[in-house]
């Protein structure tokens, strides 16, 4: 401190102090120079128990009314505040900082010893045997929850990685009353955890924490939307549908969409689900029947709350917008959490922090106000006139609303006719005045009618008295108003695109599903760069964040997906481990490359494809795998291939003929059948045993470059002086490829080929990092008619068990 101060030339500098597990400050770092201008920034970037320390340069530490009044405010926030001298000798404590309360550090030996040999795993779970990768990441979790950081684990398939990080999870929650969140991306691992791993964990501990899933308010019905959608004859075709939807709200303990026993439409669903903005909370007659409140009940509840990553992201971004970090937004506050498959960060926050607009959700929001069906009106406006509306203003809402329909229907088709036979388009500075000249008036246009309908809405408030503005109508307007707005505002960023160099701005074609339905147009606002949202949002604020998937590597090195992502290295403190599957993947596995396959760019390679996959196939006598990058390529090799494969007794399954969930359980209940997939199906697959023998990638996954978020990330990679294959591209396909291959051995006992039917792995320069990347399979490079030949013959090969 006392050099800083030199250094600043005895003026007045704002250090920050953090206190260690006694309470003491024991580490300092300069916030500001000068003055107190940034006091405010800094009670929101400091913790409890820290303290804001200046120096009065003139010696005195008599505190100043000034003095006085910031140290109040920091109080608050349980921050302290002191004044030193210039030389550091001499200290006045205005305020104490809040003592954090002490934690017991976890016992390291302890939880090792449950998962080594002889321990409480071993004696609860049939065949578990000790994992030097297991214990490795176990260590590294467990000094992460000790010394709060950063801890980033990729854990190969069968390291067991969920009991790695919660054991010392629970374990910390159970003796130190601190909730931790445990975000996935998937539904199948939150059910895996709460289902099972959990419950284990618990009996080997010998606790008994709470825990509780928590799903987005959206999931769960409202009691009052329901209600006021008795009269509303348009929203359910049959009247059996509405009576078993009240039947069921009647007996269901959760009122969650999953639990319905009957199929309900997203349309039907969003006229009765819950929605933060029209919620009447206190004020409803229904609040102790309330699903939602029953569920933040029982997550206010839980030391362990497993979560979904969107909805991790809905919460930080409200505490990050001015909630705090001790308050509940969506989930109860936490300053732990692990976030299991975390390969899919950087695609989850670009998602969630994008913006969108389109004439399908304007409708949808223009419906909820007004809708006519034959003689009958519904919609908000036919309840307001109760609350004193007068008719005239409800007139002019629906003028306003009749006029945007028009303005929506005309900029939908002058973006088509724009877009021409493209199927998304980017702003770029080049584009701009192309883009005003075709649809710069439609969109000020369109513009201009949100706002007019939000400003008719708001005089409709404003002429009411203001209790009757808390009725539920009234805040179902409101909220309409606000969506209004900000659909507004995306608008008017495509109206006058300057200056948006840290997003980026495109419009995509989205397929109508409805037959004969004219397609839409989105226009989408993306983060050009998440990392400063995520140092923000997720590694700033929290003690413990724990990144784990089995694919974050790249040619083992976290550099490409942690500086995607701005996790922090190991020489600011954050922990990396890299801890490898247990499995025989040398023994198990063939991974063999075609080496007299067409480049993917050649007329040939389709061709090809559709005679090298049968025979594939047939060699392995089924269970088979086929993964494409594009979804039209996938359509046309099925066309050609199916039929022959269904000739040979090998049932053919194909992504998009129904849901995801009812083609994998098809897939899995035939073991002689086979898979035709692309995009999802590149992971989270489990598909153990012999219900999957053979993978078959059909081409390496580079992104289509045409994709307007990855061009303009690309350019930002160059202007950055990196290079776009290498730094960006290339990587992306090696993470994706992991991916794709990390579906044929699920446990130790599998076996089977996984067959890359693309060139580039041998021809080219960057073939090897794919190579060096994946696990070390028996390595097969020869011609597809050789390949075929050893397919049958490794396959038909003796197998010891696995571990």
């Amino acid at each position: 401190m006392r050099t800083e101060i030199d250094l600043a030339h005895g003026q007045e500098i704002l250090f920050v102090g953090h206190p260690d597990h006694g309470g003491l400050i024991s580490s300092v770092e300069v916030f500001a120079r000068g003055s107190y201008s940034s006091v405010a920034a800094a009670c929101r970037l400091c913790d409890p128990g820290d303290m804001i320390i200046h120096n009065h340069p003139g010696g005195d530490l008599r505190a100043s009314d000034a003095d006085v009044a910031v140290s109040a405010r920091l109080a608050e926030a349980g921050i302290g505040s002191a004044i030193v001298d210039n030389e550091v000798t001499a200290i006045y404590v205005l305020v104490e900082p809040v003592r954090p309360p002490s934690v017991t550090p976890l016992d390291m030996e302890y939880l090792l010893g449950i998962i080594s040999r002889g321990g409480a795993m071993e004696r609860i779970l049939p065949g578990f045997l000790e994992r030097s990768s297991q214990i490795g990441m176990l260590r590294n979790v467990t000094e992460g929850f000790n010394s709060d950081q950063v801890v980033v684990a990729e854990a190969g398939t069968g390291v067991g990685k969920s009991f790695a990080y919660l054991l010392p999870a629970v374990l910390w929650a159970a003796q130190n009353g601190e909730r931790v969140v445990i975000a996935t991306a998937t539904i199948n691992l939150q059910q895996q955890l709460l289902d099972r791993d959990l419950e284990i964990v618990q009996k080997a501990l010998g606790t008994s924490v709470g825990t509780a899933l928590v799903k987005g308010r959206g999931n769960y019905l409202c009691l009052r939307r329901l209600v006021e959608q008795r009269e509303e004859t348009d929203l359910f075709s049959e009247d059996s549908e509405l009576s078993a939807l009240q039947e069921w709200a009647e007996t269901s303990p959760t009122g969650s969409r999953s639990d319905l026993p009957f199929f309900l439409d997203d349309a039907k669903w969003g006229r009765v689900n819950s929605e933060s903005d029209t919620c009447s909370a206190s004020r409803c007659p229904d609040r102790d029947r309330c699903f939602i409140l029953r569920a933040r009940h029982r997550a206010a509840g839980a030391g362990i709350l497993v979560a979904n990553h969107h909805l991790l992201f809905s919460d930080l971004a409200i505490r990050n917008a001015g909630v705090g970090w001790d308050a509940t937004a969506i989930l109860p506050p936490f300053s732990r959490l692990v976030l299991d498959e975390a390969h899919n960060l950087e695609r989850a926050a670009t998602s969630f922090f994008s913006e969108q607009v389109s004439r399908t959700g304007m409708l949808r929001t223009l419906a909820r106000l007004h809708r006519i069906r034959g003689p009958h009106r519904f919609g908000l406006l036919e309840r307001l006139p109760p609350l004193g509306v007068e008719e005239g203003a409800l007139d002019r809402a629906e003028k306003a609303i009749a006029e945007l329909r028009s303005t929506l229907d005309r900029l939908n088709a002058e973006l088509l006719l724009f877009l021409g036979d493209e199927s998304s388009w980017r702003v770029t500075a080049e584009g701009v005045e192309r883009l005003r000249a075709a649809v710069g008036p439609a969109l000020f246009e369109t513009n201009q009618a949100v706002l007019s309908l939000a400003e008719e809405l708001a005089r409709i408030i404003r002429s009411v008295e203001e209790e009757k503005r808390e009725e539920p109508p009234m805040m179902e307007t409101a909220a309409v108003i606000r969506r209004l707005e900000h659909n507004a505002a995306v608008y008017e960023r495509f109206v006058s695109p300057e200056g948006e160099g840290d997003s980026v701005l495109w419009m995509d074609r989205k397929r109508e599903s409805r037959p004969g339905a004219s397609a839409q147009v989105a226009l989408i606002i993306t983060p050009l760069d998440i990392r400063d949202l995520m140092r923000d949002s997720l590694f700033g604020p929290h003690e413990t964040v724990v990144l784990t998937s089995a694919t974050l590597t790249v040619n083992g090195s976290f550099q490409f997906w942690g500086g995607r992502i701005g996790v922090p290295d190991p020489a600011d403190g954050a922990i990396h481990g890299i801890h490898p599957s247990p499995f025989d993947y040398s023994r198990r596995v063939m991974l063999a490359v075609p080496a007299d396959a067409p480049s993917p760019e050649h007329r040939d390679y389709e061709r090809y494809l559709t005679m090298l996959i049968p025979r594939l196939v047939n060699a392995a006598n089924g269970g088979a795998l086929v993964l494409f990058t594009a979804f039209r390529r996938l359509e046309q090799v099925y066309e050609v291939v199916a039929p022959d494969l269904e000739r040979r007794g090998f049932t053919c399954y194909r992504q998009g003929t129904e849901d995801r969930a009812k083609l994998l359980e098809s897939f899995r209940a035939d073991v002689a059948s086979v898979l035709f997939a692309t995009d999802s199906f590149w992971e989270g697959i489990d598909a153990p045993g012999e219900t999957l023998r053979l993978v078959i990638v059909c081409r390496l996954p580079f992104r289509v470059p045409t994709d307007p978020v990855q061009l303009a990330r690309a350019e930002a990679v160059v202007e950055a002086g990196g290079n776009a294959f290498a730094d960006l591209s290339l990587p992306q396909a090696v993470m994706r490829l992991k991916q794709g291959f990390g579906r044929l051995m699920r446990r130790s006992s599998d076996y089977g080929v996984v067959v890359i039917a693309d060139p580039r792995m041998v021809r080219k320069y960057y073939g090897r990092i794919f190579w060096e990347s994946l696990p070390p399979a028996r390595p097969l490079v020869a011609s597809g008619e050789e390949i075929v030949e050893e397919v049958g013959s490794f396959l038909n090969g003796t197998f010891p068990e696995g571990e």
